[in-house]
């Protein structure tokens, strides 16, 4: 990674690099970062600062316009909590409302956390994941790793770049944190929802979090429902499983961003809140 970070310094084009280094995209924004906050002297401080800079210029992962989003999070699959049911009605829900976009806000699978019966092994539950992890040709899905998914590390797999080659349409956008766009608007995707501000790099941006297991909103922040049954706050209609649908009403002066909230009850999905993030241009 020292040598793309080099190449990048040395003004070497960002997309020239990644094709060089045969590097996702998320992964070479990773080394970005992480040498830019590093106290380390890996680089000098004005390098560090440049380093910054290219980051600021890249790291949108993929920019929204005029379009729906689906956030969903923590579905937890391999888990004694998944439910192969929510997934599927979340993508019919997609179909049935034009929506082509969807973005996970982590923890996809178990990580080893109480585990289903029959995947107590990395392996096992790595099949089992890309077995029952829904793609779709008419919908791009860009996936965000959590703390959870963060652990299969250690046993020498990287989650999402599994399924983004063995599923349709699937892009790794990163693991705990990443930034996309929307009308050229930029927002912080992270799954801990304890993701430092001095950590985004971006100051002031509006964040999307996963991990909570509870749909919340704030001046500043959405926290996503899980897909799944595991309900920390099940007693609380917050606290159910869901998803959230993200779209832009847009003026001349302003842009709104709406968000609206839905849960799974039984086998239907009700539509139960609305929250509108307005920015003036």
């Amino acid at each position: 990674m020292r040598d793309a970070l080099e190449r990048l310094l040395d003004g070497e084009d960002f997309d020239t690099v990644l094709d060089e280094y045969q590097l996702d995209k998320f992964e070479l924004l990773s080394g970005l970062r992480k040498e830019a906050l590093s106290y380390r002297r890996n680089f000098e401080e004005d390098e560090k600062q440049q380093l910054k800079n290219i980051y600021l210029e890249s790291c949108s992962m993929v920019d929204f316009r005029n379009q729906k989003i689906v956030f969903v999070a923590d579905t937890h699959f391999g888990s004694k909590y998944e439910n192969l049911d929510y997934f599927p009605m979340v993508m019919e829900f997609c179909h049935d409302n034009h929506i082509s976009n969807l973005m996970h806000g982590g923890d996809i699978g178990a990580g080893l956390i109480e585990c289903k019966k029959g995947y107590h092994t990395p392996l096992k539950q790595m099949e089992h994941v890309v077995d029952v992890y829904p793609d779709d040709k008419r919908i791009k899905q860009y996936i965000l790793g959590g703390n959870h998914d963060s652990k299969y590390h250690k046993h020498g797999f990287d989650l999402i770049k599994i399924l983004a080659s063995e599923k349709k349409n699937i892009i790794p956008i990163g693991y705990a944190q990443a930034y996309f766009t929307v009308d050229g608007i930029p927002f912080s995707l992270e799954h801990h929802y304890t993701v430092r501000p001095q950590y985004r790099l971006l100051p002031e941006v509006f964040s999307i979090q996963g991990h909570a297991h509870k749909c919340r909103f704030a001046d500043d922040f959405l926290k996503l429902p899980t897909l799944s049954d595991d309900m920390h706050y099940g007693d609380f209609l917050e606290g159910r499983p869901g998803f959230v649908v993200m779209s832009t009403d847009v003026d001349s002066d302003s842009i709104a961003f709406v968000f609206d909230r839905f849960y799974i009850t039984s086998d239907a999905i009700e539509e139960q809140s609305q929250y509108v993030y307005q920015l003036k241009r």
